[in-house]
């Protein structure tokens, strides 16, 4: 991850987070790193004790004499009282070492009613603050929870930190405890867990230097240094940090709602890795973009200079991960355009005169009287061998109308082969058509040009309907679309590209995208630059339709919508390939080192699939 400079003293934990969240963190702290102050614990001194051997000297203690001088009392007795009288003899001189006592700095945080929600936010930067600032004075941090006093824990990991937000208590109580225990003249809960934490830091050995407590806002110092926090404004907290030597007071303005509530519910780890080669020792192939099946749940890639594919079975909300499948077929065939259907992968070959239709059983002559399916003309379909990547399919399963495949040609052609009762059907659905996706199991949308027109049409219960349509000046020279049919309604997005010319040649594209649901249509434009590589589009839950766009050092997907820019996920290796899918929130990649990155939940969760090897 790129950080600035700036927060580059912060970059053991800001790794923590993926770069959204630790863009927002970093902010948090560069602005309450000037209201710390100087750190002014040094560590303590212990006993001196010897430490090997400093030097020779002519004074010490006999028991510290040099053996060859021994030797020479032996040898020669009177040379060595001469040299004793001369104050010639020498002493081995010790190595004196003070050694230095641990130093230690101990924060207790409030975890009351008064300090959830928002105000955790500076909890999680004030604790990062004081274990960096410790580190670097060569000192150790630790941190407790103002309710437990004497439960003292390092701060080492990110799930120490995960822990400290994860503390909540209904105590010290608040205003309403406040006067019951005026009411019975008590201690105030707050005073009495400040005062045994006072006791029990009194008694560590070392003595604590630096204490802080964070929490609601009281007089006094607490502990040693206090750090009120408080929200008056529903934007920003109010956080006034005390100490004997001075008072510093700042307006925190807080994170995007999203934001926060990613990192008060401890979301701001991004990578989440299942450990594993491909089966049978093979390497992941870099060039062919990974298939995704049309629910999201299983990722299918083929493997380098073979003929077989494996399936990876994603797992969802902490379940073990699947043992990955391993589909081949014969090395005397090649595959044209495949599909995948759960964990199911299919696909197209063609052959002399017909098709084979591979592992669709509804197709299969053996066991119906279908027959084979015609083998289109050369201007349709083009089949010679050698294509790098295979053509857009989809298969959609019995229904009265019968089972139906669709295949994109390379030259835009929409295919369909329709089993009926007396054989197989074979049409051309439409020309001019830049894009297919599957909406659900039962149906498909897809993008077509004709007459200055662009429209988006709906195959469905064997009925095809346009559903959207929109006019344009000329043919697109790239179109995307994606869609998703839920509880009868179907939401839809398509973008469409436009080049723009500059002095000396292209130098840039305007990408018009759409959106559409229900009786709400929008649409805006963005413009970027040619070197920049759209790879699909994506329906975010609240916010339209969203650009996926290849960085141009090809080492960052980028989420691009109406309202700006998000990196969904950065990589330390090249991206080679790319699949983004149509009709829901998945998004798989290819690095350079042959690894399988699948982005879900607009890349909040990050499934790294290792042991490619290098392609």
């Amino acid at each position: 991850m790129r950080l600035p400079d700036t927060l580059k003293p912060w970059r053991a934990w800001l790794d923590w987070f993926d770069p959204e969240l630790a863009g927002a963190v970093g902010d948090l702290l560069l602005r309450l790193h000037p209201m710390l102050g100087a750190f002014r614990m040094r560590a303590q001194s212990g006993q001196v004790e010897p430490e090997g051997i400093d030097d020779l000297r002519r004074r010490g203690s006999y028991d510290r004499l040099l053996l060859s001088e021994w030797a020479l009392a032996d040898a020669a007795p009177d040379e060595f009282d001469r040299r004793a009288a001369g104050g010639e003899h020498l002493f081995l001189n010790p190595k004196l070492v003070a050694r230095e006592v641990d130093a230690l700095t101990v924060a207790v945080f409030d975890s009351g009613p008064a300090q959830l929600g928002a105000a955790r936010l500076a909890h999680v930067a004030l604790w990062i603050l004081l274990a960096q600032r410790a580190q670097a004075a060569k000192a150790r941090f630790a941190w407790g929870v103002l309710g437990r006093p004497g439960e003292v824990h390092d701060a080492d990991s990110p799930q120490m930190l995960k822990r400290l937000l994860s503390a909540r208590t209904l105590t010290p109580g608040g205003a309403l405890a406040a006067k019951d225990a005026a009411d019975d003249a008590q201690e105030l809960p707050r005073k009495r867990f400040e005062r045994e934490w006072a006791e029990h830091l009194d008694a560590l050995a070392p003595v604590c230097g630096e204490r802080w407590s964070i929490g609601a806002a009281e007089p006094g110092l607490g502990l040693g240094h206090r750090v009120s926090i408080r929200r008056d404004d529903p934007g920003a907290l109010d956080i006034a940090i005390a100490a004997r030597q001075a008072r510093r007071d700042i307006r925190l303005a807080l994170p995007e709602p999203s934001l926060s509530a990613r990192l008060l519910g401890g979301h701001f780890e991004a990578l989440e890795r299942v450990q594993g080669a491909p089966v049978g020792g093979g390497k992941l192939s870099l060039k062919q973009p990974p298939l995704i099946s049309f629910d999201g749940r299983s990722v299918a890639v083929p493997l380098l200079g073979d003929t077989a594919v494996i399936v990876y079975r994603l797992p969802r909300d902490g379940q073990a991960p699947c043992a990955p499948k391993v589909s081949r077929w014969s090395k005397s065939k090649w595959m044209l355009a495949a599909t995948l259907i759960d964990r199911h992968f299919c696909g197209v070959m063609p052959g002399e005169s017909s098709l084979e239709l591979w592992q669709m059983s509804d197709f299969n002559p053996r066991s119906t009287r279908a027959g084979t399916p015609p083998l289109p003309p050369p201007e349709e379909l083009d089949t010679v061998p050698g294509r790098a990547r295979w053509l857009p399919c989809a298969l959609i399963r019995g229904g009265h109308s019968g089972s139906r495949l669709f295949v994109l040609s390379g030259s835009g052609h929409l295919l369909s082969w329709t089993r009926m009762a007396q054989g197989i059907d074979y049409s051309v659905v439409a020309r001019g058509v830049s894009a297919i996706g599957y909406h659900d199991q039962g149906g498909i949308v897809y993008l077509a040009y004709s007459e200055h027109n662009l429209s988006v049409v709906e195959y469905r219960g064997g009925v095809f309907k346009q559903v959207d349509r929109e006019a344009v000046a000329e043919p697109p020279r790239k179109a995307l679309l994606c869609g998703r049919r839920r509880n009868g309604l179907l939401r839809l997005g398509y973008a469409l590209e436009q080049p723009v010319g500059g002095q000396g040649g292209e130098r840039s594209s305007v990408w018009r995208v759409f959106s559409r649901e229900r009786d709400r249509s929008s649409d805006y434009e963005t413009m970027l630059p040619a070197d920049w590589k759209v790879e699909g589009l994506a329906l975010a839950p609240t916010t339209g339709v969203h650009l996926i766009a290849l960085r141009p050092d090809r080492r960052a997907l980028v989420s691009i919508g109406a309202a700006g820019r998000t990196t969904l996920y950065e990589s330390a290796y090249a991206i080679t390939a790319v699949t983004v899918a149509a009709d829901c929130d998945v998004v798989a990649l290819i690095d350079q080192q042959g690894r399988l990155v699948v982005l879900r939940d607009q890349g909040r969760s990050v499934l790294v699939y290792t042991g490619g090897g290098d392609g």
